[in-house]
């Protein structure tokens, strides 16, 4: 089997499962919703759905980012255990008759969510070359967007409130497990996936960009939330948000296409769609149509959602920490959570909340230059460390593993250190490390470290 076909292949699972997925969980958080509505009023309708579940979705990703790390060959085994769990408590949570049931039974299902979603962003940065990552989650999201809508047409919108929705739920459950089990490909698959990053791999340690990645993610969550909160009076009246959300899979498609393309490009107009809570605050008390500000705010949030899954993805892959690749997801979700609250609270102070917004939007700013500057400016020594690097591995045809495994060694790490690293066995170490010498006819390491620098 070529490598064309696996990366091929890899790409398509991905997608097919980010689709399947995501599709699963908005139904099932949107029904939720809903049957919510019905329930309790609208101020703590907000408070449960989208402050409430957001962070349960952002435990859920905790919770599974932890556990791989120790356990990462369990990621298709915590996937089977969360659509179980989504599946279980999806039940009461659509049909609970009491609300402090509807509730509980929904932020645990929203966990599930979270863990449902590590999985499947674990295994596009582990299955898909960075190349791609951006399309295949943005085409995913994108048309689970799209076919969530679709069934909001059938029986005149009504779906949503049914129990029917439950059968379709289940329906996609199994298909889930099928297609993540059916068609899975292996991890020399991943392996042969030619990498392709243009991230300048700067001379900041890990743990500082670590740290300056999630502080950029939270923060560009809390903008956007504390500018627009998606006011749940709107549902079902002026808005339907199935539709409302189609310019949310425009904007993931296109962001999904244009960081493919060039990361820095990406990023940039990430940055200008946060400009658009201060357009809605502009707005504010004239006589536009909420259906407007839902679209205005969805389109732009596209571009952050690729933005904030590819930034960890990419830092993931490079710096040996696949276990945090869907930390940037959790901790937008937490920004989300936390701006959702400022929103509520601050509901009848706007100018205090536009203030607040714009103090925040400055933050995120210099935020996301630093990062920008450390991910694509690097000292010119750097770079030329970098492109010695990419000459290296595509002279010697190196898969994605062996590179990580290259780099570590170059650090001379031990043969324990980098299977700590990489959250792999030390013989898994060994194979990659025969497989190094092997394609670069050396014999030993420090023969590879000479040939190299060129020594």
């Amino acid at each position: 089997m070529n490598k064309a076909y696996l990366l091929k292949n890899s790409y398509i699972h991905a997608v097919a499962v980010i689709f399947l997925c995501f599709l699963l969980t908005s139904i099932g958080f949107l029904s939720w919703t809903y049957h919510l509505a019905e329930q309790i009023p609208v101020g703590k309708l907000e408070v449960a759905t989208l402050a409430g579940g957001y962070l349960s979705q952002a435990l859920g990703i905790a919770l599974f980012c932890m556990f791989i790390k120790v356990h990462p060959e369990a990621v298709w085994r915590i996937m089977d255990a969360s659509l179980l769990m989504h599946m279980i408590m999806l039940v009461p949570a659509v049909l609970g008759e009491h609300p402090a049931g509807t509730v509980v039974f929904g932020l645990l299902m929203n966990t599930a969510c979270g863990s449902i979603a590590g999985c499947y962003i674990y295994d596009l940065t582990k299955n898909v070359s960075s190349d791609r990552r951006a399309s295949a989650f943005g085409f995913g999201y994108g048309a689970a967007i799209l076919a969530a809508w679709l069934l909001s047409l059938i029986d005149g919108g009504k779906l949503y409130y049914s129990d029917f929705i439950l059968i379709i739920c289940v329906v996609l459950t199994v298909i889930s497990f099928f297609i993540i089990h059916i068609g899975h490909t292996a991890e020399t698959e991943a392996d042969n996936a030619i990498s392709r990053n243009e991230s300048a791999g700067s001379g900041m340690t890990r743990d500082e960009l670590l740290m300056l990645a999630f502080a950029l993610v939270f923060l560009c969550g809390l903008v956007n939330s504390s500018g627009f909160s998606f006011p749940s009076e709107d549902i079902g009246g002026s808005v339907n948000v199935e539709f409302s959300r189609l310019l949310y899979a425009a904007g993931l498609l296109l962001a999904g296409f244009v960081t493919d393309r060039n990361r820095k490009h990406g990023a940039v107009l990430m940055l200008i769609g946060l400009v658009i809570p201060f357009i809605i605050f502009a707005l504010h008390g004239e006589s536009v149509q909420a259906v407007f500000l839902w679209v205005l705010s969805y389109f732009a949030f596209g571009y952050y959602s690729v933005y904030r899954v590819i930034l960890f993805s990419d830092i993931a892959s490079e710096r040996s920490v696949l276990h945090l690749a869907a930390a940037g997801l959790m901790t937008g979700r937490i920004g989300e959570a936390v701006g959702e609250g400022i929103s509520l609270a601050l509901q009848e102070h706007i100018v205090v909340l536009i203030i607040l917004t714009a103090v925040l939007f400055a933050v995120t700013v210099v935020l996301f230059f630093y990062v920008y500057q450390y991910r694509f400016i690097p000292a010119a020594g750097q770079q030329n460390e970098r492109e010695l690097f990419e000459r290296f591995a595509l002279q010697h045809d190196l898969s994605i593993r062996e590179r990580e495994v290259l780099r570590l060694l170059l650090e001379e790490k031990t043969n324990a250190e980098i299977a700590d690293s990489l959250c792999i066995s030390e013989n898994t170490v060994k194979f990659h490390v025969r497989n190094l010498l092997r394609k670069t006819g050396c014999m030993s390491r420090k023969e590879l470290y000479a040939s190299f620098f060129g020594d």
